[in-house]
């Protein structure tokens, strides 16, 4: 059962980075009203990424199972990835919107927002993103959304 007024309560896909040769899964779950729980499996030479997140703010998480505040979260994702992305905005731009902490900029195709350009396509039967790619220089990042539960 979803929480009142928050749909999607879980959204599922898959995560392609140009420049690295693995597709990792991934899924972002709205646990309660306050909080989400994002996973990346497979990740990056890494077995998982776990980031639990407080009213969109990282709280803590886990990689590789070993726990690890906020600060060290965000490092070991640049380290393991490159992408120079707030772990914050994740799961805002996981659903196709910008986060309202930074400022952002409406394209005609989604949005600009900490120097990345977002592109989202819907599915125009459910209204809800497809596929969201994420561009800043060279880097791409392409999220194939499979499932909206």
């Amino acid at each position: 059962m979803s929480p009142a007024g928050l749909e999607p309560v879980l959204v599922k896909g898959r995560l392609s980075v140009t420049g690295l040769s693995i597709n990792p899964n991934f899924s972002l779950e709205q646990v309660d009203a306050a909080q989400q729980r994002l996973n990346i499996s497979g990740a990056f030479g890494l077995g998982a990424i776990e980031v639990l997140y407080f009213k969109g703010t990282v709280q803590r998480g886990l990689v590789d199972q070993i726990e690890m505040n906020r600060k060290a979260l965000q490092a070991a994702f640049f380290d393991a990835t490159g992408l120079d992305v707030p772990l914050s905005v994740v799961p805002a731009w996981m659903l196709g919107q910008p986060h309202s902490r930074y400022r952002s900029q409406r394209t005609a195709t989604g949005f600009e927002q900490l120097g990345w350009r977002i592109a989202v396509s819907q599915d125009d039967a459910l209204g809800r993103p497809r596929r969201i790619e994420a561009v800043k220089g060279e880097t791409k990042v392409i999220l194939g959304i499979k499932l909206w539960q």
